[in-house]
């Protein structure tokens, strides 16, 4: 190493320096690129808890307009006032099987008026009637004899719910009610921005006896989990209702809850929380945003900015170079070899054998500084007047 040229060593630091500067400086960007990404990916997140509200906004305006429709039915009311149950049956069983492909409307009541309301017929059940039900999206219709509606948790689900009075010649003949399972729901946002969902409810809102007779063929998960219950999700895999917290903790902007990554895929998770029509926090939506392509243009990104910091790392370094050798190197190699040319030729005092501290250029250049200054005969000093040569100064009379 002594031998080494000091331009050289030089040259080798300031590349080693160079490219330690790009690769850390492409690692910050990539680090900022994955935070733009993780920002970007809870803003589709919130996006899609916005598409929820959106997605319920719009699915009671369906309900509402299916409801003007059946209210103006004269067969449909004219059976009602008739309290035949059978014959409303008969006219509503068509219709109720229309609407559940075409719209996914799932439930169809119509309900006595008060004071005592009950359940006069359930087109999707008829063997259950008789029986009171006390909901808010009903109640609202009773006070205000307008559209109730809102998500509504019953024993055994989440519906939404829309309910209408029956108004035939300025009198409340009774109410009528549509629901759309959530499921439905679930499935037609999925459709509309292509994420995944799934819907986790609090058992204590729930009875199992009658979660489990709703289910029908489908796998009972009322034992899966201690508290909560999936209700419904667009798809089982990539982890999308693992959590493990209190759903009904969840903050009003949400949680993100990490990443999954499985061949060459990633997504983001989140959860939302869940509330009824009385505002009561009763679950956590998920949702499972799909980010490969943000991942893999991070990646692209990524190595294309290393290759370029890479290169301008080298550029900043070969002109770093080419200056210090112009205007430092090129005149001490100059400088040294006119000294060691005057020395050769005798111009120069013989000096001391010097030790090299070092065999490159700026050691021999050293060397030849000290030989200059610290040669091996000094002269001595002239004497001054009045000083005898051995430092005495002379008196004209003895002592």
């Amino acid at each position: 190493m002594r031998s080494i040229s000091v331009e050289v060593k030089l040259v080798v630091a300031v590349l080693a320096v160079a490219l330690g500067v790009a690769v850390t400086g492409a690692r910050f960007a990539g680090s900022i690129f994955e935070r733009n990404v993780e920002r970007a990916g809870l803003d589709a997140l919130q996006g899609a808890n916005a598409v929820f509200a959106a997605q319920e906004r719009a699915e009671i305006e369906k309900l509402a307009a299916t409801l003007d429709a059946l209210l103006a039915n004269d067969e449909l009311r004219e059976a009602f006032v008739a309290r035949d149950r059978e014959r409303l049956l008969a006219a509503a069983t068509p219709l109720l099987s229309t609407m559940r492909e075409r719209d996914r409307i799932t439930h169809w009541y119509f309900h006595t008026p008060g004071p005592e309301l009950q359940v006069f017929l359930r087109v999707h059940r008829p063997r259950v009637n008789g029986d009171r039900v006390k909901r808010v999206t009903l109640a609202r219709a009773v006070e205000t004899r307008e559209l109730g509606a809102g998500k509504e948790l019953g024993k055994t689900a989440f519906a939404l719910r829309a309910v209408r009075p029956w108004i035939h010649e300025g009198e409340v003949i009774g109410y009528m009610e549509l629901a759309e399972d959530i499921q439905g729901f679930l499935a037609s946002m999925k459709a509309r921005t292509g994420d995944e969902y799934g819907l986790l409810v609090k058992k204590s809102f729930l009875d199992e006896a009658a979660w489990a007779t709703a289910l029908g063929t489908r796998a009972n998960t009322w034992n899966d989990r201690p508290d909560v219950v999936v209700v419904d999700t667009t798809t089982f895999t990539e982890g999308i209702i693992d959590y493990a917290g209190d759903v009904s903790a969840i903050p009003d902007e949400g949680q993100l809850l990490g990443t999954v990554e499985r061949n060459e895929r990633r997504w983001v998770r989140g959860i939302f929380p869940v509330r009824d029509a009385t505002g009561r926090q009763v679950g956590g939506l998920f949702v499972l945003h799909d980010q490969t392509a943000q991942h893999m243009a991070v990646r692209a990104g990524y190595l294309e900015s290393f290759f370029v910091l890479i290169v301008l790392a080298l550029v900043a370094a070969a002109i770093v170079i080419g200056l210090v050798h112009r205007l430092v190197f090129v005149r001490l190699e100059r400088l040294r070899r006119e000294m060691e040319a005057r020395a050769a030729s005798a111009e120069l005092p013989p000096g001391r054998v010097v030790q090299l501290r070092s065999e490159d250029e700026l050691g021999r250049l050293e060397a030849m500084f000290h030989r200059i200054l610290f040669p091996i005969r000094e002269r001595p000093a002239a004497p001054q007047p009045g000083e005898s040569p051995d430092g005495a100064r002379s008196g004209r009379g003895g002592a």
